[in-house]
């Protein structure tokens, strides 16, 4: 939603951007937290409203566990520290090919919903022994106890010759490079790494006419050749 928001600001002549950016600031808070919220997003926000985004983690299933904090330093990039009285954990893949301290996230909250109605296999399935339920995100911790999104292990996490890695991760930092508006990374098969990092970009408008004035493509090489001091190299797209 933000980015379609920045979008809309960036079209506005200047005279509508100040109304806009001083409407917005008039508002006492700024949420995220339907799903992961690229850097570059939060940071062009913050620049034309003044709003640092509280951005925190929740599902139906238990409404809010994690937080970054009301009043104190927010962190981008994170979903902050889990409310008191909730309990996380991760549950790391034992298969191979993941990274430790990296799994699937699992919450025992006040707020947990009991069970699926009239799917008792599925509630089954969704909660461990214990009684923790089974978010089906993947995250991490970082040095500071702040938990981070990496995506759905069913759908942004790719498998990658061996390396899990995470879809999100890689498009938070494309988002960074100064011509693209949009990006979604995801895996296509591979016969030789079983799954081949893709992308697809969504150049801003400018640049956009820039490409169609000059009759020149944005190629994958640029792209590789920008990013390739801030991926790892099996994390580049091919």
């Amino acid at each position: 939603m933000y980015a379609r928001l920045i979008q809309g600001y960036q079209a506005m002549d200047p005279e509508q951007q100040a109304l806009s950016a001083y409407a917005a600031q008039q508002l006492r808070l700024m949420m995220s937290g339907s799903s992961a919220l690229p850097q570059p997003v939060m940071h062009a926000w913050e620049t034309i409203t003044g709003h640092c985004l509280l951005e925190r983690y929740g599902m139906t299933e238990f409404v809010m566990a994690i937080s970054n904090p009301l009043r104190g330093a927010r962190k981008a990039g994170t979903v902050g520290k889990p409310f008191p009285g909730v309990q996380v954990r991760i549950a790391e893949d034992k298969s191979g090919g993941g990274t430790i301290g990296e799994g699937e996230l699992c919450v025992k909250s006040p707020s947990l919903f009991k069970e699926y109605w009239k799917l008792p296999q599925v509630t089954k399935e969704s909660f461990t022994d214990d009684g923790f339920f089974k978010t089906g995100d993947a995250c991490r911790v970082d040095e500071d106890g702040y938990y981070v999104i990496l995506g759905r292990t069913s759908a942004d996490i790719m498998k990658v010759g061996g390396y899990k890695l995470s879809a999100l991760e890689i498009e938070s930092v494309l988002l960074q490079h100064p011509d693209i508006a949009e990006c979604c990374v995801f895996g296509l098969p591979d016969k030789d790494y079983g799954e081949a990092v893709s992308a697809i970009v969504v150049l801003d408008s400018e640049q956009k006419g820039k490409q169609e004035e000059s009759n020149s493509a944005f190629s994958l090489e640029e792209l590789c050749n920008w990013a390739k001091d801030k991926l790892a190299p099996y994390k580049l797209a091919r």
